[in-house]
């Protein structure tokens, strides 16, 4: 039995509801057993009982099939030799109750699905059989994945149902969704055919958005997969629209919201066209308008300022909004949301006064829709109902001392011993905010006993202030104006800086060196680019708050900064009404699927002198040419090239462009896509550097010369590195596999081209990033006696080799296992390097 091609047929008949034998046929042999196998599509069962543990069984498997490609259960098949024997047993007639399953999964799931039970006679060699078939529909691509609305327990108190759980099939289970690529494959075709999968006609949906830089509001995103799996179940509630994230100030709910979002966006779910992020936060500061990464904004002050950006991101003109009573600004902010669906999120409402926030929510459920979700953060308070919030707990157990190990990792502090951790865990109430300020005051001298001390009885922000004033001190008036700078605009480059503050560069490097040893701001790395430096959020805020106090006219400077940034945000021609007049229009038509209209509509604008070069309009004609399923791959490609070359470097066109390259392009297209993004980013980001390491890999693979092949092999390792430092458990597991592969690859291709020097310096710098592994030290010893040969290997990799080997006995001997061996090899191999002519000369020398 062809077992991909039994595949296919059951896939097709699971597609167009085939409830008839030919369905049981597929799987049945001549001598009465059945394919001896379970996989996504089907599952074999002997009978069903008529319980609530049977029942809650059958529901997971249906809502794992419903969620996945569809698929039948087949009762009345006996497992009679595990894994390898199953025969045609048979039922009883009417095993199941129809309206009874259509009930428990509307009590379980608040929604019916169109199940399908139908009883059949197979023929077997001895006489015909009574088999269950129970057809389970695939889930439409635009509607949410289904998920229980309480817990399921058996009769043993085991719960089999978990509330807002996902659950698909894989293979031959029943498995809840935990990843971001199991979210991604949910909102996906989720074709089973190969060939559907990759047509030209299925392209990701690219979801547009607002948000800050994630280092402004969360750097390190810890734990919280049971609010981020709430939230996602929220997302197929057809009743509930809104929801309230509700904490104590710094437990972490705004980090919550954004990272929900990431998730949305990077998911390409097609239930949202657009992602808006708002937040009142005041501390937050405006800057360039959507110019800068990491410049966050303040978008709303009250009701009508919330619902005029509400208008303005779904199609209504600046000049149109700014005449709106207060109703108009309701009912065109719900018709918007209407025709733009979009996942609002409305951060900090608890910053207006407890009437205002009423207004807001109530508003919020009369705009959001069945198209539209808003998501709402705010302190804990009696103005949200319990049945729409989410009450965000403090870290606690393996997540908070995963939160306290990074922070303790980012600002230069000792990892503390698990019950200095509790300590913390304690004081804090599990508070990443409150555990940064107590860290920060450990960071000064303090024992953790005595920062907890400090801190206990005085609101966080009074210690963290108290802290901050100490450091600033240290400062000379330079860094104080640049850390001023860094904090209001967001991340900055050197250039930038000197833009901003007209300190020559030596000024700069002197302050960016003060300020880095303190801590009080870090460096993002770059791509073929200088470095950018910002601040934490949490400093920041204290900055700014006490910036009368440690910078002489503060406001006037402030004010001096602000024009500096509006007079960019001028210069950028990133928003001019007539170009997001014709964006939204473009917009619209891609939805009624008006493929030329939205590239005349774009066109008749290019037309015109002054938006010829408009990077913007040029994007627009490349997402309409990827969504046109009548346009060429070839065509499709050089939209989004032109696009670049007029200057588009946002995220979404980056997304699309990468999408287009992946499916219709050449390894080196995809390599020069990602080296654009990282490039356009202005740092290192873990989604487009992980595709950049294995764009980079296929293109050394691919390479026939020596030299190409090099290349590619040492960006794709040095990239790996940079993976390496940022990832966990098995990301890291994951790129550390690659890292040697890579490392392998360059060292045998280099020395079967008598590349000695390339081969023993891929190696040193191998053991440096702490691939200790034996073969790495015998390819030293190897590669030695070419390293003292001059006309072979240059002065400099002479002595990095020289400067390993001396080394390289005592980390052997200090590691685990016994490698003595290898120790004394390398010992001798380090005095022969010593004794060489070529060293003799440079003893002299010195």
């Amino acid at each position: 039995m062809d077992v991909i091609k039994i595949k296919q047929e059951i896939y097709e008949s699971i597609l167009c509801g085939d409830v008839s034998a030919s369905v049981i046929e597929k799987l049945v042999k001549s001598d009465g057993t059945c394919l001896p196998k379970e996989c996504e599509l089907w599952d074999y069962k002997k009978t069903f009982e008529d319980s609530k543990d049977a029942y809650l069984k059958t529901l997971k498997s249906i809502i794992s099939f419903h969620n996945t490609f569809g698929g039948y259960m087949i009762f009345g098949v006996d497992e009679v030799e595990k894994d390898t024997t199953f025969i045609l047993t048979g039922v009883e007639k009417n095993l199941i109750d129809q309206q009874k399953l259509r009930g428990q999964f509307d009590r379980h799931f608040n929604q019916r699905l169109d199940l399908t039970y139908v009883e059949l006679l197979i023929p077997s060699p001895e006489n015909d059989v009574l088999v269950g078939l129970l057809h389970i529909p695939k889930r439409e691509k635009r509607i949410h994945s289904i998920a229980a609305i309480n817990d399921g327990s058996n009769s043993k108190g085991k719960v089999i149902l978990e509330k807002d759980a996902v659950y698909i099939r894989k293979m031959d289970e029943c498995k809840k969704v935990v990843s971001q690529s199991d979210f991604e494959f949910l909102v996906s075709e989720r074709g089973f055919n190969v060939e559907e999968t990759e047509s030209k006609n299925i392209r990701k949906n690219i979801i547009e958005h607002n948000l800050p830089d994630k280092n402004f509001i969360c750097p390190h995103f810890i734990g919280r997969f049971e609010i981020i799996q709430e939230l996602w179940s929220w997302l197929s509630d057809d009743f509930q629209y809104t929801k309230v994230l509700a904490a104590d100030g710094g437990k972490g709910k705004t980090s919550i919201a954004y990272e929900f979002s990431q998730l949305i966006i990077k998911s390409g779910t097609e239930l949202f066209e657009q992602v808006i992020w708002l937040t009142a936060k005041r501390q937050q500061f405006k800057a360039a308008y959507d110019q800068y990464v990491g410049t966050p904004e303040t978008h709303y002050k009250d009701l009508e300022s919330l619902l005029k950006e509400v208008c303005l991101r779904t199609g209504f003109l600046p000049e149109e909004v700014k005449e709106f009573t207060l109703q108009q600004l309701q009912r065109s902010a719900r018709d918007g949301l209407h025709l733009i669906p979009s996942f609002i999120v409305v951060d900090d409402i608890d910053s207006n006064s407890p009437e205002e926030q009423k207004r807001i929510m109530e508003i919020a459920r009369s705009i959001s829709n069945t198209s539209s979700r808003v998501l709402m953060t705010t302190r804990a308070n009696n103005i949200y109902s319990n049945d729409s919030s989410i009450i965000v707990p403090g870290l606690t157990g393996g997540e908070y001392k995963d939160l306290v190990e990074s922070m303790c990792d980012s600002i230069g502090l000792q990892i503390f011993n698990d019950k200095n951790t509790e300590k913390l865990n304690i004081a804090s109430e599990g508070s990443p905010l409150f555990t940064e300020s107590i860290l920060r005051l450990c960071k000064l001298g303090l024992s953790v006993d005595n920062a907890i001390i400090d801190w206990s009885g005085k609101s966080g922000d009074a210690v963290r202030e108290a802290a901050l004033r100490k450091e600033v001190t240290e400062l000379s008036p330079e860094a104080i104006k640049i850390l001023l700078t860094i904090s209001y605009v967001g991340s900055l480059s050197r250039s930038e800086l000197h833009q901003y503050t007209d300190f020559e560069n030596a000024e700069i490097n002197t302050s960016i060196e003060q300020l880095g040893n303190l801590f009080l701001i870090s460096s993002i790395e770059f791509i073929e680019e200088e470095p950018r430096f910002e601040s934490t959020s949490s400093i920041s805020k204290l900055v700014l708050s006490i910036a009368n106090d440690i910078v002489p006219n503060a406001d006037e400077y402030i004010g001096r900064i602000r024009e500096i940034c509006e007079g960019l945000e001028a210069n950028s021609q990133t928003h001019i009404p007539e170009v997001g007049a014709a964006v939204r229009q473009c917009n619209s038509l891609l939805n009624e699927k008006r493929y030329d209209d939205s590239r005349n509509t774009a066109r008749s604008l290019i037309r015109k002198p002054r938006y010829k070069e408009n990077s913007d309009l040029f994007f627009i004609l490349a997402k309409t040419d990827y969504e046109d399923p009548s346009v060429t791959n070839e065509v499709a490609r050089k939209s989004f090239s032109g696009a670049f070359i007029k200057g588009q470097r946002k995220l979404a066109f980056f997304e699309m462009w990468y999408q287009t390259e992946v499916n219709y392009g050449s390894s080196s297209a995809i390599l020069d896509v990602c080296k654009n993004a990282l490039h356009s980013l202005g740092k290192f980001d873990a989604q487009w550097g992980e595709r950049y390491v294995y764009a980079s890999y296929n293109q050394a693979n691919n390479a026939t010369s020596y030299e190409n092949k090099i290349r590619h092999f040492v960006t794709c390792y040095d990239h790996l590195s940079k993976l390496i430092k940022i990832s966990k458990k098995e990301k890291w597991e994951q790129f550390k596999d690659l890292s040697i592969e890579v490392v392998d690859a360059i060292w045998e291709e280099s020395v079967n081209n008598s590349m000695y020097e390339v081969a023993g310096r891929a190696i040193i710098n191998s053991v440096n990033g702490g691939d200790i592994r034996s073969i790495n030290f015998n390819r030293m010893i190897e590669v030695s006696e070419f390293f003292m040969d001059d006309k072979l290997v240059s002065e400099e990799a002479f002595r990095e080799l020289r400067d390993n080997l001396e080394w390289a006995s005592k980390l052997i001997r200090g590691g685990s296992g016994s490698r003595e061996t290898l120790a004394l090899k390398l010992e001798q191999t380090y005095r022969k390097i010593i004794a060489s002519t070529r060293n003799k000369k440079m003893r002299v020398s010195a």
